[in-house]
């Protein structure tokens, strides 16, 4: 006799596999690509494999599953970061690789002779303080949350809030002059 649901049971559960199968090598390169070292980046896979077993009978039948993946591999490198406290921010990056450099900055990679619109955006963002400058790369290119922020900061929701306003608006006003 046929047991009720299990045909469908063992239906989705080879769709997980397959759906894991089929996304996890793209979800360790990106762990890769972000983690400082392999093992991080092994943990952090773990934790976001972790995670999509514990909670893939929830996702349709179907459903894209990689925007899924994404979400919960962008948390947990999230928490990662948190944990680990260690992340150079951007906006001083420049600082220390200037000092390291054995070339002259017109060979870098990066050196764009005569971008005018490059050198004011870097004038604008050496005139601001190091913690606007972070505030501005936590947002904008780390793409942090004000939640994340105010956790990471340990100040409160409104504090972020006010902060970054007044970091953009005095960029705002080196730019106009």
């Amino acid at each position: 006799m046929k047991q009720p649901g299990k045909n469908k049971d063992t239906k989705n559960d080879k769709w997980i596999e397959e759906a894991w199968k089929a996304h996890s090598p793209q979800i360790y390169n990106l762990c890769r690509m972000s983690c400082e070292s392999s093992e991080d980046a092994k943990d952090v896979f773990q934790n976001i494999a972790l995670r999509f077993f514990k909670c893939a009978k929830s996702i349709k039948y179907g459903d894209s599953v990689f925007p899924w993946l994404f979400r919960v591999f962008r948390n947990c490198f999230y928490d990662y970061v948190r944990f680990r406290q260690k992340m150079m921010p951007f906006s001083i990056a420049s600082d220390v690789v200037g000092d390291y450099m054995a070339l002259p900055a017109e060979s870098s990679v990066f050196f764009r002779e005569g971008n005018q619109k490059n050198d004011e955006l870097q004038r604008v963002v050496n005139s601001l303080s190091r913690s606007d400058r972070e505030l501005i790369d936590m947002t904008f290119h780390k793409g942090l949350s004000t939640e994340e922020l105010s956790a990471l900061y340990g100040v409160s929701f409104s504090a972020i809030t006010k902060r970054r306003k007044s970091a953009i608006k005095r960029a705002r006003n080196v730019l106009l002059g």
